[in-house]
């Protein structure tokens, strides 16, 4: 059910959209993913300026909106191709006569030959049903596309399943502490909009924050439509949504390597086979959700997909919305990935189209900036606030004190962080390299230049550079995060399309050998060799199909079984919060949480407004709620402590250790708080201790809360969770 709901928020409205541009179905499904979050991103931006809540409704208005604005241009757009074929036309009726049309120039033929010399895609002998029949190869890559997307989801599912509380599982990491908070936030408050994420971030007084929200907005009407809480709609909509992009990304960037340069059974063979081999690759994606980088995987997934629409754009007007939506929709995921997008598109341009234009090059640089343009101003106010945090971006490092050759070999065999846990996949590095030779033999260099710059910025995340191109290449790297894993994610994707193409192009090979073995006077219409070509590419994808189903599940056991097991939050803190959630004024002030312990969980399970939402300590931005983190045990003695707590609204205190990560120092000034006269001990369970302020209650209400306390102060028990073995003292 969840699955169905996320697939048809996912879908159906680019598909609606694409109607609206006039695209054939098929091209409208293919497109929707990245325009439907295109909605989303825009819609949430403009319903949190001006006060409306995010909702379904919203969100189907959006769509409404968006296909009626996408079918005025798509008309105005067609008004104007068509008014210069009929200007061309007259111009060229009284020199050609008659004879221009058998030479051609507008006739079915000439149209056909046309196509042929423009697309790669061998000209028929013949003008029969064979066109009909090659029209049929997009089957191929589609079908594809929806098994793979379907084995991702299910060996994930499988595995997480049987973790204890099922899809429920809270993981027990930071990313997901953070997603699932900001989805509760969405659903429960309405407010989508990425820049004021600080209304979450700091609850103490909402400062200005960007955090892409578009991905998250999407899982809150997920929650709502299936009644889901917060953390299985996290872990639900995540295996789906990147179970869906990855397979579909991939296909779309082989076939943006191969549809100017290969027969159309290369380029379906290639899309389908590339998009088969993707969950052989770790890091496509069961790593990005083992680590729970969602936003970022699901985005990154995309970017295959986007830059090929941008580029189908060139041959086709009307999907020139589309392309743009895309964009938006991406960078709404994750900003980085729309870079990513524009640099592939870049690429590209310069190394193949900018050579073989496909409708002169002035036009075709017209339109292709003009996607770009219209991507970034769309998204413009959202680049302006989060180009203020990109210090912070920068900061971060993930250097691994390798010397130079094991980075680049490391690299190179896609050999990143996390990923390297399973070694190197040589079968496959293989056949990228036969993908690779396919490529050179035709000429397209652009995917290979496109590999090493990315390789070159991973390299530098690794190990800096000494001279001034490691700083050049940190700025770059700085939309990664500097991170080698989120860059491998990159690299990975051009690399399993590389595999689609080597094993494409190498099978059909084949049957044109076999092609030739067929009498061509007792087969007049070819349809042995199509049959060849159509038995070549299903044993192909029955054969990587087949590899998936015997190694990836390794993949999928880490990506839903990793931190599943209550180190940050176990069933002491999640009876605590259930406690808690049902004690006076809960709800109507702040619990004060440490953000090292992950006690902010308990926003995402039942609402409690937690000080700590976020994994991060909030620093200068939250003066108060910073000060009381070393100040806590001074309350009821220190007036400026007192008054910090009545400012911020704290009624309770929530502490909860471990602290997540060996190097956060245990805080003093938090873990003994039984003696602190402003301070009340209601809740003392394993390693989890409750505190209310007192200044916040009557005596009435302590001595109620105390009474209802199945775990109160006498009880009290060590900071550790040796209650579970040895009993209470």
């Amino acid at each position: 059910m969840v699955m169905m709901t996320l697939t048809a928020l996912l879908v159906v409205p680019g598909v609606i959209v694409g109607a609206a541009a006039q695209l054939p179905l098929r091209l409208s499904v293919a497109t929707s993913i990245p325009v439907s979050f295109g909605i989303a991103a825009i819609s949430g931006y403009v319903y949190g300026r001006i006060g409306v809540p995010w909702s379904l409704g919203g969100y189907v208005v959006a769509t409404a909106a968006t296909a009626a604005v996408v079918g005025v241009v798509g008309l105005a757009i067609t008004g104007v191709l068509w008014m210069g074929r009929r200007r061309r036309a007259r111009v060229a009726a009284p020199a050609g006569g008659r004879g221009g049309r058998r030479r051609g120039g507008t006739g079915r033929v000439g149209r056909i030959r046309r196509a042929s010399r423009t697309t790669g895609v061998e000209q028929p002998g013949r003008l029969s049903g064979r066109r009909g029949r090659r029209a049929r190869w997009w089957l191929l890559p589609g079908a594809a596309v929806l098994v793979s997307a379907w084995l991702i989801g299910q060996m994930i599912l499988t595995e997480l399943s049987a973790m204890p509380g099922g899809t429920a599982n809270i993981f027990q990491g930071w990313d997901a502490h953070w997603h699932a908070n900001y989805i509760r936030f969405i659903h429960d408050v309405g407010l989508a909009s990425p820049d004021q994420a600080g209304e979450l971030r700091y609850p103490e007084n909402g400062a200005t924050l960007y955090y892409p929200s578009t991905w998250h907005a999407i899982a809150a009407l997920v929650m709502g439509l299936c009644g889901i809480g917060a953390v299985e709609t996290y872990n639900l909509v995540q295996i789906g949504s990147v179970a869906l992009v990855f397979p579909l990304g991939v296909a779309a960037l082989a076939w943006l390597i191969t549809h100017r340069h290969f027969s159309r059974p290369v380029v379906a063979t290639s899309a389908a086979v590339a998009a088969m081999a993707t969950p052989l690759f770790p890091g496509l994606p069961f790593v990005e959700v083992m680590v729970a980088a969602t936003p970022s995987a699901v985005a990154n997934g995309m970017v295959g997909l986007g830059a090929a629409v941008v580029v189908a754009a060139l041959a086709d007007r009307r999907l020139i919305p589309a392309a743009a939506l895309a964009l938006v929709g991406i960078g709404g995921v994750h900003p980085s990935a729309m870079v990513t997008a524009g640099v592939f598109v870049l690429f590209w341009w310069l190394f193949d189209g900018l050579w073989r234009p496909v409708r002169g090059r002035v036009r075709d640089f017209a339109v292709l900036a003009g996607i770009g343009l219209a991507g970034v101003l769309t998204l413009l106010p959202q680049v302006l606030t989060v180009s203020e945090e990109a210090d912070d971006i920068s900061a971060f490092e993930f250097e691994i004190g390798a010397d130079r050759a094991a980075t680049w070999g490391k690299a190179v065999a896609l050999q990143v962080r996390h990923v390297e846990d399973w070694g190197v996949r040589w079968v496959l590095l293989s056949l990228a390299a036969l993908g690779l030779l396919v490529m050179l033999r035709r000429r397209v260099v652009w995917p290979l230049l496109l590999w090493g710059g990315a390789l070159v910025v991973c390299v530098n995340a690794m190990s800096v550079f000494g001279n001034w191109t490691g700083g050049v290449l940190r700025g770059i790297g700085s939309i990664y995060y500097n991170d080698p894993r989120r860059i491998g994610v990159v690299l990975a994707v051009v690399v399993a399309a590389a595999v689609g193409v080597g094993v494409g192009a190498t099978v059909q090979g084949l049957a044109g050998w076999l092609g030739r073995l067929i009498d061509p006077v007792t087969d007049p219409e070819g349809r042995g060799v199509e049959l060849a070509r159509v038995a070549v590419a299903l044993a192909a994808l029955v054969g990587v199909g087949s590899w998936v189903v015997q190694a990836s599940p390794e993949y999928a056991s880490a990506a839903g079984t990793s931190q599943r097991w209550g180190r940050m939050v176990d069933q002491h803190d999640l009876r605590a919060f259930r406690w808690l959630s049902e004690k006076p004024r809960a709800y109507s002030g702040l619990i004060y949480t440490n953000p090292d312990e992950g006690s902010g969980w308990m926003y995402a399970t039942d609402g409690l407004p937690s000080t700590a939402r976020h994994y991060l300590q909030p620093g200068s931005t939250a003066p108060l709620t910073t000060y009381l983190f070393s100040r806590m045990d001074r309350a009821g003695e220190d007036p400026r402590v007192d008054q910090a707590l009545a400012e911020l609204g704290v009624t309770y205190v929530y502490v909860s250790p471990p602290n997540y990560w060996g190097f956060q120092r245990p805080n003093e000034h938090l873990l003994d708080l039984a003696t602190t006269p402003g301070l009340v001990t209601v809740y003392a369970d394993s390693q989890v201790r409750v505190y209310a302020v007192r200044a916040a209650f009557t005596d009435a209400e302590l001595a109620q809360i105390l009474e209802d306390s199945p775990f109160p102060p006498e009880r009290r028990t060590p900071l550790t969770r040796a209650t579970e073995i040895y009993g209470p003292e």
